[in-house]
């Protein structure tokens, strides 16, 4: 079973808001902490100053037993800092000398004033002295209610704080993704195309972080020492191509006049042959063999037979369609196949126009007019010959009837009238 593999993407980006969210979360958790812990301290502080302020500030009255002057005292101040309640206990006695009480207030501010008693510590007292000695004693509960909004306050500010340290972290993650992420997938991608569509020309863009950049740089190397070790093969296979070709047309052809040579005509001769059985078409061997040839090497020398040979070549195909094929056998010896014909008439007419052209005086730059004959024999399978193999044979004692006849003219094969052709071909 294969195993879901996560993208890298993917991963930063988990990776980074988990951080992310635990940074923040625990920076907000203990900001919110701290700042809950000063208040307090504030709060704590506070009410027992407010405490003082009002022993001070009560001091004649309760000296003097003026609950008058000691409650609009003490109410001035606890309306202005917002207390619940205060009283003002006189010597050691049990019932308070002036007390205030702030008005009942809306369901979600006595709401917020009994969470605030819960969360901070809104009892102080303080006592009353005259000549360092205590004559009474101030008691206040502050209103939790204001500080708990000061205290949510905070909270706000701080999921603010929060809020934007979680999109400073968004910003960062969308930097690692086109510094890191983005340049890796491009170079993932290229590597792909390049390995399954041979595209070895493609290059890594440049790269922000510095190792992206230099693994870039080492895969741009890399595909251009492929690119150039493929470059290296291909002209390698294209060299061996190009031999293969040569040697193989060397093996089927003459190297002088380019034409086939015997293995390459037999080849074509089987194939024409097989192509003809249920058919109306035949197929006709012309043999071709100069009167002269040797006498032209002996007077002249075997340049100027090679441009006999040549000129004999250029001529035969000159008079043949494209589907016939003209070959040399060796020395001074051609073949024709002519392939497919309706019958023999076919292959005599160009026997004659072989022989006539092959009559005519070879002009050699070199050695100028060189006179040369040619003796033509004609063979038709099926007719002549039973099987293909007797097919060359058959021109062949053809041809040497012609030569023997008369130089320069074609014969076609009758084993009736050549002897020799019959116990050559028994």
């Amino acid at each position: 079973m294969t195993q879901a593999r996560q993208p890298l993407l993917e991963a930063l980006r988990a990776a980074h808001v988990r951080l992310g969210l635990t940074a923040v979360f625990a920076a907000g958790l203990l900001l919110t902490l701290v700042s809950f812990l000063t208040l307090r301290t504030h709060v704590e502080q506070n009410v027992s100053l407010i405490a003082r302020s009002i022993a001070y500030s009560a001091e004649a009255a309760t000296v003097f037993n003026d609950p008058a002057s000691a409650t609009e005292v003490m109410t001035s101040i606890a309306a202005q800092e917002g207390l619940l309640s205060a009283e003002i206990i006189r010597g050691g006695g049990a019932a308070p000398m002036a007390s205030y009480a702030r008005e009942r207030s809306a369901p979600v501010e006595a709401a917020l004033a009994h969470v605030g008693t819960l969360l901070f510590p809104l009892q102080a007292t303080a006592s009353i002295t005259h000549q360092q000695a205590e004559v009474g004693r101030v008691t206040v509960h502050g209103n939790g209610g204001v500080y708990l909004l000061f205290l949510l306050e905070v909270v706000v500010a701080v999921a603010a704080c929060m809020a934007a340290i979680g999109w400073w972290v968004s910003r960062l993650s969308h930097r690692i993704e086109n510094d890191i992420v983005n340049p890796l997938n491009s170079l993932a991608s290229l590597t792909r195309t390049a390995r399954t569509e041979r595209a070895l020309g493609l290059r890594a863009l440049p790269a922000v972080v510095k190792e992206i950049h230099t693994l870039g740089e080492d895969f741009n190397a890399l595909l251009a020492e492929i690119q150039s070790r493929e470059a290296d093969l291909v002209a390698k296979h294209n060299n061996l191509k190009t031999a293969n070709e040569s040697l193989s047309f060397l093996a089927f052809h003459d190297s002088l006049t380019g034409l086939p040579n015997r293995a390459s005509f037999l080849q074509h001769v089987s194939r024409a042959a097989f192509a003809s059985r249920g058919r109306a078409s035949k197929v006709a061997i012309l043999y071709v063999d100069s009167d002269n040839f040797k006498s032209v090497n002996d007077r002249l020398g075997h340049a100027a037979g090679d441009d006999v040979l040549i000129e004999t070549a250029r001529r035969i195909r000159a008079l043949l369609r494209e589907s016939d094929v003209v070959a040399r056998l060796g020395g001074d010896e051609f073949a024709v196949l002519l392939a497919p014909i309706r019958s023999a008439d076919d292959a005599t007419r160009v026997a004659a126009e072989v022989a006539a052209a092959l009559r005519e005086p070879v002009q050699s730059a070199r050695f100028g007019t060189i006179e040369s004959s040619a003796s033509v024999g004609v063979a038709v399978f099926p007719g002549h010959v039973d099987t293909v193999d007797e097919l060359l044979l058959a021109a062949d004692a053809a041809m040497y009837r012609a030569k023997t006849r008369q130089p320069g003219s074609y014969w076609i094969f009758d084993p009736a009238l050549d002897a020799q052709a019959g116990a050559c071909m028994a």
